[in-house]
């Protein structure tokens, strides 16, 4: 042992020493080593010349000592680790001498000696010849001297082989001893010689390598074997007295020993190993040789050396010739040698391992050059051999003969059908062993491969006749067939006959024996071929012979087909798994044990072998459990009782042959169950389990016990007996399930009951009165669930409250128990450590899960987690003491704070899932924020408990796990910087625990409380103060590790001080910022961190580090950047108070760079533009895109909302402190206050610029360095800077922030206070400036009205919630009323564009008449503001207004649709009017106007100057879409009648611009535009075609339309008129369907469209600079094909429903321009001639009468039955969708009188929406012009079980809310949308008369203020709701067009 040691000590240090690339040789551990051994080299030098015998030999007398041999082991060891040419060179010049010496070494007397395997001359030679050979393959510079060395040695070798062959052989002396014991050891040397060199082989070019051979052979000559025999056997025969052969006596029994007798044979198996390794490398790369053998190679394909490349010609034919000849010899002398039968089995297997070898190489002679070898020699060889049993006994021989004939079969081609019955008769009749069978198997498949399928089959079926019953039997190659399956089902072709294999077997088990042969074959024959088919077939061939043959052989076809099964094919699978029950069943009933195992074997060998992705997975794991399920399956009323049970108990039986499997199969693929795909596993496995519970597997019962492990794998990979989406449905389906049914009698159910009633004794009651299903369930679920308890996790069983009937009753009180029952089990275990699964650890684990359950939104599984909770902490409270668990408990409190946050900040978009970063954290919760705060309150109850125990066991630990909780950095931490878990943790934290009797024996003084806040906080103090600790002053250097890694040291500064290195790091940062290159924040933070730990210790001013401090994050302007600079700031400031003043100037400096660049709040990207300036879209409302555009919105803003903030902070901090800082801050409000005139109106913006007023009025209230005339003009900049607010017009808020807008309201209050406190200041004329008192009123006024709209905007159906202000001014509209004119003035002074605007918030025709007073006098000034116009000339030309209208030359141009209304003739044609409205017109984008393409056409009714003409022809040059629908709009216009008989009287001017038009086309858009027409007539005109089929069938018709569009041939570049964004690149033929029309012929067809994805979002414009990057990016390159139905009307005009869908698209941008969360869906109509149109089909909606022909009750059940039950998140996900779209549409309706609402014009979406369809009766008409419709809008009963079924929940308040929002939004639109009427009333649409403008206007009753239009429309909807008009028009469709309801 201690040699042993040594030994391994000394190759260890030798190894460790060669392996460093920098150490040097010399004073190493191998030079040491080196010096340790006896100095060699003053022998005579070796350079490949004869050295004198006398002298070598003198010198190899030395005998080497153990200690030597040793460390020469571990150096040669060393060498092929050598780093460097050097050391290879010093370690060569060490190890030469030992290799010459080999052959002649002694070797000291030492017992360890004895130990070398296999003697120490053979290892030595080996050891040192393979380091030699590694050092000159690695190191190039020593190649040839190892080279020379090796061709001395064998010079060498050759001299001394010589001479003992001359020596005497008749002396029987001593002297003879000596001669034998030196022919020996040449004999040892090179056997190890021979060894290494073949080892390494590739050390010798292919030259090399010949001659290498071509010496040993004639070192090998025939005297010298014949000495070597002579010298061995006088070895073995010397007397016992010579002591100097007594130790070689010992070494050749030895060898004997081991099977390598010392001898001729041994020496030339040596040899022709190394003729193998040269002619290999000839064939194969060495890579692929050094993994596997030659013929391994050659076979597999790769690894093979390509022909034709330079390396190829290394085999030239000579060498291949001389190896060639070698080889023959060597077999020539094998053949004529003695008989192999009289040689001892040892030199046997020597002589057959030569042969091998001499095969291979001849085989790679052939392979090489077949003329330099012959391949019928080679063949002869091969079958003699294989028709030789003894030289087919020896294993490697035979395979050798078995592989080389199959690739003897790819040199030649034509020995390939005489080897393929060689083998297949090889393997049936030789009994060969299981290993040999599987080579034979293995070339038979390759030669196979060279010939047809048909002979593979044939061969298969060869083999498997041998399979047939009976023992002697000629079989014949082919004939025969399989049952079942012929191979002409493989491949289409029969087989053909062949020879015969003639069998005769002696007895069973040989019969045995072959048949198992055969079978391996088989298998190995399928699993080669790679072919799914053929293995399918060998599949079949051996499934059908299952149970057919004698039961061993059934056990090796059953194994066999499994291992096949894996690579067959599904089919094949299926048929096998079919038959291994049917041979369960068979075995059990016969007791047929060894097939069971068999069969066992082979399902578990699937099991652990198929892959999870495999296709047969899911076809094996439904087979186990189907083969589960199905047991027990058969019911007889006839069958005994007996019967009955014996069935049952042979069902058992099966099932328990089938856990291990299952168990395995689960286990091994971790199984996971996710998606909707695993349903029906999940369901299967459910239904198993319900099985196994039926037929007793429980753990009372014996089976039970006796399959225990298997179904407790089980348990831990199954999902809960309940499926997650449970929840969802209403009714229970364990009264459904047959399964629970199965077995069902009064015994079973009694007997189930009682074992229910052991496990749970507390509810035995209750279980009495259980039915059966339930009780099997029941006791399902506590099987599973206890089973996955004793694997460690109790927590799914939380699971089962999902199911609807587990929430009541005895079965939920069962449950209960249950649940209890796990709970506790998990507890026992952990109490009593069963294992290290049950630690606190994983208790913590448990329990975090259990937490995330008590939020879960059913609230009964709550109920059931909390529960679980308090009994596991109280059992383990150390459970809460763990990371794990406690941070879980705080994070889901942040959670569910968020959630409930959200009812405020987002309310009628409830997030559902919550997700924590801090570990796996997810909960889906309710809609229902009542619920969600329910839940917050009882977990925060629950938490403080919980803790309170948690702190009172282990309050160190647990408030050191808060303070770690706490320590994680949060940028965003809930709303305005808050989170309750890190609130409560502090809290918690702070807490006196019971268990420390010192502090909880303190007395409370008065009110002062008592915690330990102070020490916690300290605590966590210092935890801060090493877990982040910043740079030191002596790690200068560790600023420039902060720089990129790619910037080399020596391009920088070199730094002698901390300050230095910092400023070149933060120079660096900042040009990275400004440079837009990609900086992590992390970085930046780290940095700057590590610059302010600099500033607060440094005594110096520091001016740059300052500098960069501050200009950085403002370089980044990002709310985060400028909150960690504002934390920095502060923390240096308070730290060092000396740099405060210098900080506070550079802020100011950056806030002011802000302006200049147009940064945050004035960057001019963020407006809030009027929805009539923007393009219109006909799409479904995007509120995704609002979501998106609000939050860049707010990431622009928040930088100056936080440095407002802190700089607001600040100054209140330091007011009364240096005076040079005061002026800062008036400077910073001087500047700021005058560019906030200009900044963003954008709603978003209201905060932070009211913010900057009240922050100017604080400075102004507590200023004590400012004069009078000072605080005059900062008043007059404060006031100015208010009512630039009011400059634009009443904006609502943007989103459903309500939170936000509580906080305008109270900003705005507290503005009017401070206003109030500084109403002294300006009061009085003061020298030349004017009192300040009309414009503080007037500011004062617009804030009263602005605080009341914000009111009614966040409390819509409570005016009670918020009171309105009442300052010193009193009333609103009174004190307006009262000074009116000097007010208006005062506005007007301020700015045009605020005077202008106050006519639309005070509705007085006498602030009207003042305004436009204003106007008349002074135009020039309001030039820039478009909206004077309409105050300025209102409906018609005024005769007061003239010289005024030449202003319009350079006024502000209006939206594109009040400038088309300029055409009309109330405007009398004036031609700056004329004019104005062109300008208008073209200075918009052709995308926005073309929305106004209807409007367009009617203005050309009284274009008599010809300006509409012209617009249309110029805008038509440049966009051929917008010309094509103006001729369609002209063509629908040009005739009042569908029938195209009465013409329009605007016609002829129609007609005349369409010629105009069409003859202005260029070429291509002429062809363009005859290709597009041609196209669509076309297609409409098949509907003209109907006509003639109007009262033939449905069918008949649709026949037509589909032969019609087959006739249609497809242009490029086409499109459908309701969709010009795409072009249609295909038709669905069969796509016709007729629709239902009592006199007309409409009919359907859908369209492939290519079409663009979109340009840039609008959201995305507003990025400012930081999108500019992306802004030419190539998004708009790509497309998307859609499907696209239409609808084509043939004599039915559309041009109604084309101005309905007009307006709900403008409605539709109303409500984007305010982000209000509804959704309409305006889709396309486009009329296209007179009674013509297209309409663009509904996608993913069905109609509600479709739903009543359904036989749905109503929509409340199409919602369950479609989303499931109102707890599920789906149903509320989509009633979330109905009431937005229920709330839009309704406005919409009333507005627009939408009548002929039946349930046919009514649609529902997939997502739930509702859309409204089909606009023939609105405005003033109704059907058959009776008012059945009196309802404002259609809200039915149904409608209202949707959202709720009641005016108090929360859904109906929704939509009551957005309803009000949505109105009051559109209100201030009224004028514009009723221009878009207007200007189609001399259309001739049957909707309109005389007064439906006016009605329409007076439906927005904008005489009511705000919260009385509020009011109004709640009114309404309380109206729809009680209207029985609305039931009563539903029965009328009902009983006229059969429309249900």
């Amino acid at each position: 042992m201690a040699r042993d040691l040594r030994s391994q000590a000394l190759q260890r240090l030798a190894a460790l020493s060669a392996s460093s690339p920098t150490a040097s040789f010399d004073r190493s551990d191998l030079d040491r080593l080196c010096r340790a051994s006896p100095n060699r080299h003053g022998q005579p030098a070796v350079n490949g010349h004869s050295a004198s015998s006398s002298s070598l030999g003198e010198v190899a007398r030395v005998p080497m000592t153990i200690r030597e041999y040793e460390i020469l082991v571990a150096l040669c060891k060393t060498a092929p680790s050598l780093q460097t040419p050097q050391s290879a060179q010093k370690l060569l010049r060490h190890l030469v001498p030992y290799l010459m010496d080999a052959h002649v070494q002694e070797f000291a007397p030492s017992p360890f000696f004895r130990k070398i395997e296999p003697s120490p001359t053979e290892t030595l030679s080996f050891h040192v010849a393979a380091a030699l050979l590694s050092l000159g393959s690695h190191h190039s510079v020593v190649r040839q001297t190892v080279s020379d060395t090796i061709s001395a040695f064998l010079s060498s070798c050759a001299q001394a082989t010589e001479s003992v062959s001359r020596a005497d052989d008749d002396d029987d002396g001593p002297g003879a001893f000596e001669d034998a014991t030196r022919t020996a050891t040449i004999a040892i040397a090179l056997l190890g010689f021979l060894d290494a060199a073949c080892a390494q082989a590739d050390f010798w070019k292919a030259g090399g390598r010949l001659g290498l051979v071509t010496r040993v052979r004639d070192l090998l000559s025939q005297p010298f074997l014949v000495a070597v025999e002579a010298s061995f056997s006088t070895i073995r025969n010397a007397p016992p007295h010579y002591r100097q052969t007594k130790e070689w006596k010992r070494w050749v029994r030895h060898y004997d020993d081991v099977g390598r007798p010392l001898g001729a044979m041994l020496l030339q198996r040596s040899f022709m190993r190394l003729l193998v390794a040269a002619t290999s490398l000839l064939v194969a790369e060495e890579d692929a040789l050094r993994d596997s053998h030659v013929l391994d190679v050659v076979m597999s394909g790769s690894g093979l050396r390509r022909p034709l490349t330079a390396r190829s010609a290394e085999a030239d034919f000579r060498s291949v010739e001389l190896y060639a000849t070698v080889a023959i010899d060597q077999m020539n002398y094998l053949e004529s040698s003695a008989d192999f039968d009289s040689l001892s089995p040892a030199k046997q297997r020597l002589a057959f391992s030569v042969k091998a070898c001499a095969l291979i190489s001849y085989l790679n002679a052939c392979t090489l050059n077949e003329e330099a070898a012959d391949s019928e020699v080679m063949m002869g060889w091969l079958e003699d051999a294989l028709n030789d049993p003894a030289e087919m006994a020896d294993e490697e021989l035979a395979s050798v003969v078995l592989k080389s004939m199959a690739l003897l079969c790819k040199v030649s081609p034509s020995y390939a059908v005489h080897v393929s019955r060689l083998l297949p008769r090889f393997i049936v009749q030789s009994r060969a062993g299981s290993h040999l069978v599987a080579v034979a198997s293995k070339s038979l498949a390759y030669v196979l491969q060279r010939l047809s399928t048909d002979a593979i089959i044939t061969t298969l079926y060869t083999l498997g006749n041998v399979l047939s019953p009976g023992n002697d039997r000629a079989i014949a190659n082919g004939a025969g067939g399989a049952e079942g399956q012929d191979a002409s089902n493989v491949y289409g072709a029969g087989h053909s006959t062949g020879s015969t294999i003639s069998l005769h077997l002696a007895n069973e088990e040989e019969s045995s024996i072959v048949q198992g042969n055969v079978v391996q074959a088989i298998c190995e024959i399928a699993s080669a071929s790679r072919d799914e088919k053929i293995t399918g077939l060998a599949q079949s061939m051996l499934a059908q012979k299952i149970v057919k043959i004698s039961s061993p052989l059934d056990a090796r076809i059953i194994t066999g087909a499994a291992i096949l099964a894996l690579n067959g094919g599904q089919a094949e699978f299926r048929y096998l798994l079919k038959r291994y029950s049917s041979a369960v069943h068979y075995a059990f009933v016969e007791n047929k044990e060894g097939i069971l195992q068999a069969i066992l074997k082979a399902r578990n060998h699937i099991s652990a072998n198929i892959p999870r992705d495999s296709p047969l997975f899911a076809i094996y794991l439904e087979h186990l459990l189907d083969a589960i399920i199905s047991q027990g399956d058969v019911h007889n009323v006839s069958q005994t009782h007996h019967s009955k049970e014996s069935e049952m108990e042979l069902a058992a039986k099966e099932i328990a042959q089938l856990l291990p499997p299952l168990a395995a199969l689960m286990s091994a693929n971790q199984l996971s169950f996710d998606g909707s795909a695993d349903d029906d596993i999940r369901s299967m496995l459910r239904d198993a389990w319900f099985n196994i519970v039926v037929h007793g597997f429980t753990p009372s019962t014996e089976r039970g016990k006796q399959n225990l492990k298997y179904l407790r794998i089980m348990a831990v990979h199954s999902p809960p007996l309940v499926s997650e989406n449970r929840g969802d449905q209403n009714e229970s389906d364990i009264d459904l399930n047959p399964i629970l049914r199965r077995g069902e009698s009064s015994e079973r159910e009694s007997l189930q009951k009682r074992l229910l009633s052991e496990l749970i004794p507390a509810r035995s009651n209750e279980i009495r009165g259980l039915s059966y299903r339930k009780t099997i369930f029941l006791q399902a679920a506590c099987l599973v669930e206890s089973l996955r308890a004793d694997a460690g996790d109790c927590t799914q069983a939380l699971a089962y409250f999902l199911e609807p009937s587990m929430r009541r009753g005895d079965v939920s009180r069962t449950m209960d128990a249950i649940m209890n029952a796990v709970v506790d089990r998990y507890l026992y275990k952990i109490v009593n450590a069963v294992n290290p699964t049950f630690s606190a650890q994983y208790a913590a684990a448990q329990l975090a899960k259990i937490f995330c359950s008590c939020c879960h939104r059913i609230e009964r599984v709550q109920q059931a987690a909390f529960g679980c909770a308090d009994r596991l902490i109280e059992a383990i409270p150390s459970a809460l003491c763990q990371r794990s668990s406690l941070f879980t408990l705080l994070e889901l409190l942040s959670l569910m704070w968020s959630s409930c946050l959200e009812a405020e900040t987002d309310r009628y978009e409830p997030r559902t899932t919550f997700r924590s970063s801090r570990g796996d954290i997810v909960v889906e919760l309710s809609d229902d924020y009542q619920f969600r705060q329910f839940t917050l309150e009882s977990l925060y109850r629950k938490a403080k408990a919980w803790l309170a125990k948690a702190i009172n066991t282990a309050p160190a630990d647990v408030k050191g796990l808060l303070q770690t909780y706490l320590s994680i950095p949060e940028e965003e931490s809930g709303y305005g910087h808050m989170s309750l878990g890190r609130s409560f943790a502090v809290e918690i934290g702070s807490t006196i625990p019971s268990t420390d009797q010192r502090l909880s024996s303190l007395d409370i003084l008065g009110d002062c409380p008592i915690n330990t806040a102070s020490d916690f906080i300290a605590q966590y103090t210092a935890r801060q103060e090493y877990r982040y600790s910043e740079a030191l002053p002596d790690q200068s250097r560790e600023w420039l590790s902060l720089l990129p890694t790619n910037r080399h040291p020596s391009l920088l500064p070199s730094p002698e001080t901390e300050s230095a290195d910092a400023i070149t790091v933060l120079s660096h940062i900042e040009k990275r910022i400004l440079s837009r290159t990609a900086t992590p924040l992390a970085d930046i933070r780290d940095i700057l961190r590590r610059a302010a730990a600099l500033l607060c210790r440094s005594e110096k001013d520091e001016c740059s580090i300052v500098h960069y401090l501050v200009r950085i994050p403002f370089a980044l302007f990002t709310k985060q950047s400028i909150k960690l600079g504002i934390s920095l700031w502060l923390g240096v400031m308070n730290e060092n108070p000396r740099m405060e003043a210098r900080i506070l100037a550079e802020v100011v400096q950056g806030w002011e760079s802000t302006i200049q660049k147009r940064q945050g709040l004035f960057n001019a990207s963020i407006t809030s533009p009027d929805p009539f300036f923007l393009r219109q879209e006909f799409a479904p409302s995007d509120n995704a895109a609002l979501a998106k555009r609000k939050q860049l919105v707010h990431n622009l803003l928040a930088p100056h909302t936080r440095l407002l903030q802190f700089l607001s902070s600040r100054y209140s901090a330091t007011r009364l402190g240096c005076i040079d800082t005061h002026q800062l801050f008036l400077r910073l409000l001087t500047v700021t206050l005058e560019a906030v005139k200009s900044a963003t109106p954008h709603p978003m913006a209201r905060e932070i610029r009211f913010q900057l007023v009240l922050f100017g009025l604080k400075v102004l209230n507590t200023s004590t360095t400012m004069g009078v005339t000072a605080k005059y003009y900062l008043k007059d900049q404060i006031l100015s800077a208010g009512l630039a607010w009011f400059n634009a017009p009443a904006r609502w808020s943007f989103g459903s922030n309500i939170l936000q807008l509580r906080t305008e309201i109270r900003l705005i209050e507290d503005v009017m206070t401070a206003l109030a406190e500084s109403a002294s200041i300006g009061a009085q004329p003061a020298g030349s400036t004017k009192p300040l008192a009309m414009k503080e009123k007037l500011l004062v006024l617009l804030l009263e009205n602005e605080h009341s709209r914000l009111h009614v905007w966040v409390s819509p159906l409570d005016a009670s919630r918020f009171s309105p202000l009442h300052h010193h001014h009193g009333g609103r509209e009174s004190s307006f009323e009262a000074a009116a004119p000097s007010l208006i003035r005062t506005a007007w002074t301020e700015s045009p564009s605020l005077a202008v605007h106050l006519a639309s918030r005070f509705s007085s025709p006498r602030i009207h008449k003042e305004i436009r007073w204003l106007l008349l006098n002074f135009p020039a000034k309001a030039a820039t503001e478009p909206e004077a116009i309409p105050i300025l000339i209102d409906g018609a030309l005024p005769d007061d207004v003239s010289f005024q209208l030449k202003y319009l030359l350079f006024w502000a141009p209006v939206n594109p649709i009040t400038a088309v209304t300029l055409f009309l003739p109330a405007y009398r044609n004036h031609p700056y009017l004329i004019q104005y409205a062109m300008r208008a017109l073209e200075s918009h984008s052709v995308d926005v106007t073309f929305f106004y393409v209807p409007q367009i056409v009617q203005t050309l009714r009284y274009d008599s100057l010809g300006y509409v003409e012209r617009y249309i022809l110029e805008t038509a040059q440049f966009s051929q879409l917008f010309a094509h629908q103006i001729i369609w709009n002209m063509k629908a216009n040009a005739y009042k009648d569908d029938d195209s008989q009465i013409p329009d009287a605007i016609k002829p001017t129609l007609d005349k611009v369409m010629g105009h038009m069409v003859d202005s086309f260029s070429p291509e858009d002429r062809e363009f535009y005859e290709r597009e027409f041609a196209f669509f007539d076309e297609v409409t005109s098949i509907s003209g075609k109907l006509k003639p089929l109007i009262k033939r069938s449905k069918p008949e018709k649709k026949q037509k339309i589909e032969e019609e569009l087959r006739k249609i041939k497809l242009e490029v570049g086409v499109y459908l008129p309701s969709n010009p964004d795409g072009v249609v690149i295909g038709i669905d033929r069969k796509s016709g369907k007729p629709l239902q029309s009592h006199a007309k012929a409409p009919f359907m067809a859908t369209f492939r469209i290519k079409k663009n994805k979109g340009g840039v979002e609008e959201a995305e414009e507003m990025l400012g600079e930081g999108g500019q990057g992306n802004k030419h990016s190539g998004a708009q390159t790509n497309t998307v094909e859609v499907w696209q139905s239409a609808i084509f009307k043939v004599g039915d005009d559309c041009r109604q429903d084309v101005l309905a869908l007009q307006m709900i698209a403008a409605f539709r941008g109303i409500f984007h321009s305010v982000g209000l969360d509804v959704f309409v869906f305006p889709y396309r109509v486009t009329a296209t001639a007179p009674g013509c149109g297209v309409i663009d089909v509904l996608p993913n909606s069905i109609s509600r009468d479709m739903l009543g022909r359904e036989a749905v009750n109503g929509l409340y059940d199409y919602f369950v039955s479609k989303y499931g039950n109102e707890d599920s998140l789906r149903f509320q996900q989509a009633r979330n969708n109905f009431v937005k779209s229920m709330a839009a549409y309704s406005v919409i309706s009333f507005l627009l009188q939408f009548k002929d609402r039946h349930n046919g014009n009514i649609m529902i979406d997939d997502a739930g929406h509702i859309v409204h369809i089909d606009f023939g009766f609105c405005f003033d008409i109704a059907p058959g012009g009776i008012k059945f419709e009196r309802a404002p809008f259609k809200l039915t009963s149904e409608m209202m079980a949707v959202m709720g079924g009641s005016p108090e929940h929360q859904a109906f308040k929704w939509f009551e809310e957005l309803c009000v929002k949505a109105f009051l939004a559109s209100r201030q639109y009224t004028e514009k949308l009723s221009q878009i009427v207007l200007l189609m009333m001399d259309s001739g649409l049957p909707c309109f008369k005389p007064e439906s403008v006016r009605h329409f206007k007076e439906r927005f009753v904008l005489e009511k203020s705000e919260r009385e239009a509020a009011d109004f429309m709640r009114g309404l909807i309380k109206r729809s709701y009680g209207s029985y008009s609305t039931g009563i028009y539903d029965q009328f469709q009902l009983l006229t067009n059969g429309i249900p309801y």
